[in-house]
């Protein structure tokens, strides 16, 4: 009897300790720039796109320009399924035909940008190089809500209107 009350004992003290413990964040939502919508091949044949290290993350990145305009911060609960060099190549190569010219892209900014609480907008800027020309293109969406939701929605138009942008583009020959 006095061995089975205190296995009772053990077990009542055990049991509460076990609430105790952190519970598991939730894992992290997978994004990437969703379907492209179908349209004739793009004029070029061959796509490659680079980036600086710090772009080569899965990482949805932001900067709260307000606060700390210096620093990189990044969501917990949110990541890209590969990183947006990564993601834009692949959209990019989707959309090529195959006798085009070279394009290759250097992506210098991916990034949610905070100017005040609450308000928002992505930016993505890069460089796109053809064998006889170049140019530097910028693109600013406003997010529909200030948070990773928002930031996601935002880089798929932007991307959208990046490869409308190329696709329009005519490099000189």
């Amino acid at each position: 009897m006095t061995r089975c009350l205190s296995w009772i004992l053990m077990l009542s003290l055990a049991l509460p300790a076990c609430s105790l413990l952190p519970e598991r964040p939730p894992p992290a939502a997978l994004h990437d720039f969703g379907i492209a919508a179908a349209a004739a091949p793009a004029p070029w044949s061959a796509v490659e796109v680079d980036a600086p290290d710090w772009l080569q993350t899965d990482r949805l990145q932001y900067r709260l320009l307000y606060a700390n305009p210096t620093e990189l911060r990044a969501y917990a609960l949110d990541r890209w399924i590969a990183p947006p060099p990564a993601l834009l190549e692949q959209r990019l190569k989707a959309e090529r035909n195959g006798s085009g010219y070279r394009l290759r892209i250097e992506l210098q900014s991916f990034e949610q940008v905070f100017d005040r609480p609450g308000s928002s907008h992505v930016t993505i800027r890069f460089r796109a190089e053809t064998p006889t020309a170049d140019k530097t293109f910028q693109l600013d969406q406003p997010t529909a809500s200030p948070d990773a939701a928002g930031a996601v929605q935002a880089f798929a138009q932007a991307i959208d209107r990046a490869v409308t942008q190329l696709r329009t583009w005519q490099p000189s020959n």
